[in-house]
């Protein structure tokens, strides 16, 4: 009886420990960065596997949106939401907060899984990581910033933080920024320098020339509008570029009055709203020599991309009319604009 008793706790010890080394991974996942290096054969590997990676976190971003409306959607609404009084006040912002931390604790778990799933943690997954534990752990976010300062970049007006490499790269980069192809370190900057005559396969690259500012403003809900260039390659390294237009939104909360993180929302855009280009940011107001439209949507942000061109334009100006809404917390808050700008 006794060595079943026995047999019994040792089985439940090894469970027991098991679960704790499970956890302990999970949250711990940086610990082993220096072993975690990705490594191509060719560039043109190294591309496909962007590809792969990026169309990956695409599906997880679709999942998590998905999930949490359909939690949101069985709080309805609070009745409560115009009220001033300092009792409600508390209780909406709690509520907004909550429902924040579900959201961004929905992201976490995808970026986990992504680790898991490609068994490597890439300094774009430590900073997005960063940009959800705001609203979840901001000790840990604090403490993962400065550790991986030299790689990041943080948003002085919202917080948020980006890598120091271009969005789509950074997937392969680990945290110390490297990844190996041939058995080499890569020079970022020589890599993505004008080439030559070389046959390089060099697809997306990177956002520049970017615009923008703050479409709309509601207390601690706030909307930014932006335009600008992404930066492609033919298949034979040739330089070309495609426009964008985008509108991204976030939300403050009140244990980190300062800070805000990505919040869902439903941008309705009213058809006239657009950005306009040209080749230098000294024209007039409607003077472009092309424009595109920014458009309506669901998530965190909308962005709309056009065709293949050439030539080197920068956004100059635009309008934007568009409503802004987000049930966060069953709280239903909505902000608009109207607005004809100029960028300087």
């Amino acid at each position: 009886m006794k060595r079943i008793y026995f047999i019994a706790m040792l089985c439940m010890a090894l469970v027991s420990c098991n679960n704790e080394e499970q956890l302990s991974a999970e949250s711990n996942s940086l610990a082993e960065k220096e072993l975690n290096v990705m490594g191509f054969s060719s560039e043109e590997k190294m591309e496909e596997k962007i590809n792969e990676i990026v169309a990956i976190k695409s599906e997880y971003q679709r999942k998590v949106l998905a999930d949490f409306n359909r939690q949101e959607a069985l709080k309805g609404y609070n009745v409560r939401n115009k009220s001033t009084s300092d009792s409600d006040i508390k209780e909406r912002n709690e509520a907004i907060y909550n429902s924040l931390k579900v959201y961004h604790n929905l992201v976490l778990s995808s970026i986990y899984e992504l680790r898991k799933q490609l068994k490597f943690t890439s300094i774009q997954s430590i900073a997005d990581e960063i940009n959800s534990l705001n609203a979840v752990d901001p000790e840990k976010a604090v403490y993962l910033t400065k550790t991986y300062r030299d790689l990041l970049i943080k948003d002085l007006k919202i917080g948020v933080v980006s890598t120091i490499f271009d969005g789509r790269t950074s997937n392969v980069l680990n945290a110390d920024g490297i990844v190996l192809i041939n058995g080499k370190k890569m020079d970022y900057d020589e890599y993505f320098s004008v080439p030559g005559e070389k046959n390089n396969t060099r697809r997306y690259v990177r956002d520049e020339a970017v615009a923008g500012s703050v479409a709309a403003i509601s207390r601690d809900y706030k909307a930014f509008y932006s335009a600008g260039r992404e930066i492609h390659r033919n298949d034979f390294g040739v330089k070309f570029f495609r426009y964008f237009t985008e509108l991204k939104t976030f939300s403050g909360f009140s244990p980190m009055p300062e800070s805000f993180v990505e919040c869902p929302s439903t941008f309705t855009v009213d058809p006239s709203s657009v950005a306009g280009f040209a080749l230098s940011n000294t024209v007039a107001i409607g003077d472009y020599s092309f424009t595109y439209p920014y458009i309506s949507g669901s998530g965190v942000s909308v962005r709309y991309t056009g065709g293949k061109i050439n030539n080197a334009y920068v956004p100059v100006g635009g309008k934007l009319k568009a409503t802004f809404t987000t049930t966060i917390g069953g709280i239903n808050r909505e902000m608009s604009c109207d607005l004809e700008y100029k960028e300087q």
